[in-house]
Parts: structure tokens; sequence; C-alpha cells
């Protein structure tokens, strides 16, 4: 107990005489205070590595959609995410290694949709296989996450680490539709699934650039959807 706590206890006088001065009422305060389970409770910290870490990937894919990679800088996602650029820094230490995560995250946002259509059992693989379609033409025409996509091949050109990243979300998408096909025309080849599981992926990455700037009316843009949806089938069910 402190010098000064103990000193105000013997100032106070028994009961009823007066009330306990200032001094005495704040240490007994302190050490109700100290003794409360709650005060003594860890605080948690704002922007853990969980949260934060999501955080700023989602900014840095606002800005590269936004400026393109061009223009693209940490500097500006730090200031969009209303951080210092040392705590950035702290999770990424390089504009490359912040790129690299943003290019995966955005294909693994349209990898983990499309696989929910395309693992979904209680549809036929047929049926499974048009829905992709369908999310496809109701997303690429929104300004918005494929401008993204567009945004990572552009840097794929230039830059060996998104153009890494890039291949690799290209077999992962690849792998996704072989499976697909398998299940649609189950007499296929191991070989020939991958193959024409690698002939979707090259339409549906044809799909982004053609519908980013179609200018068609709803009619015409009904009618390109059925012609996909017949080329992709057919892709999937011809033989050998």
């Amino acid at each position: 107990m402190s010098r000064r706590c103990s000193t105000a206890m013997l100032i106070v006088g028994p009961p009823g005489k007066r009330a306990p001065p200032r001094s005495a009422r704040l240490c007994a305060e302190q050490r109700s205070t100290i003794f409360d389970p709650q005060t003594t409770a860890p605080v948690r910290r704002r922007g853990n590595r969980e949260s934060r870490v999501p955080e700023i990937i989602d900014v840095s894919i606002g800005v590269l959609i936004a400026a393109g990679y061009a223009g693209y800088t940490i500097n500006r996602v730090a200031n969009d995410a209303g951080i210092r650029l040392s705590t950035l820094q702290h999770y990424f230490s390089t504009r490359e290694a912040l790129l690299r995560a943003t290019i995966e995250e955005i294909a693994r946002r349209y990898f983990e949709r499309f696989r929910g259509f395309a693992e979904n059992r209680n549809r036929s693989p047929q049926a499974r296989l048009e829905s992709i379609i369908d999310d496809a033409f109701a997303d690429f025409v929104k300004p918005g996450l494929s401008a993204g996509v567009i945004e990572s091949w552009g840097l794929a050109q230039h830059e060996p680490f998104a153009r890494d990243a890039v291949v690799e979300v290209q077999k992962q998408f690849t792998k996704l539709f072989a499976l697909l096909v398998g299940e649609i025309n189950p007499e296929l080849s191991m070989e020939e699934r991958e193959l024409r599981g690698a002939l979707i992926v090259s339409s549906c990455q044809g799909l982004v650039i053609f519908l980013r700037w179609n200018e068609g009316d709803a009619s015409q843009l009904h009618a390109f959807r059925k012609a996909v949806k017949a080329v992709w089938n057919g892709i999937g069910m011809a033989g050998e």
C-alpha cells in the first residue's frame, strides 16, 4: 500500500465523526478499481492481423480499379485505408507483395463463386455450367471487380510476379472447369477434360473483355448469352 494511502487512512477517525477526506476516498476507489475483474481484463487492440489484412486488400482492390496498375501506389492504399504507410508495410513490406495479394484475392472471389455453382449437386452438370455463365453475364457488365481482372492482366504484361500469379489462377480455373466437364462427359480422358476446361476458361476470359465494353441492348445480350451456353455445353458434351 502506498505511503499516501496509509497516511490518509490514519487521518480518518472513527465512524460517524466526519466524512473521510478526499485522499482516503481516492485510495479506496483505487483499491476497488485494481480488484475489479472488468478493469483487469486485457484491452483488445483495434486492427489485429486477422481483420487488418483483409481491410487493406479490399482497399487495394479499389485503388487498382480506380487508378489502374500504372497509377497504383501503396501510399494511396494507406491513405484510402486511413492508416500510416509504416502500418501498411508492417503487413505488406513492398508494393509487389500487396499487389500479388490483391490479384490473388480478386481471383479467389470469382473462384469461390464459380465453385459454388460447380459443386451444387442439386443440379445437373449442364445446369451448373449454365449457372456460371448467368453469373458471369450479370457481373462482367458491372463497373467493379471485373475491371480489377483486366488491370491484373495489364500488370502481368510487365511484372513477372503478376504474370506468375495470373498463370496460377488460370490453372485453378482450368481444373475447376475440367472437373465439371468430366461430370458432363465421363467418357473423356483426363487430358481431354483439362483441354476442354482450358477452352472454357479462355472463353470466360474473352467475356470479361467483351462484356466490359459491350453496347448491345438487353435482347442482344440475351441472345449472346444463349449462344455462349450452347458453345460451352458443346465443348463439354462432344466426343473425343
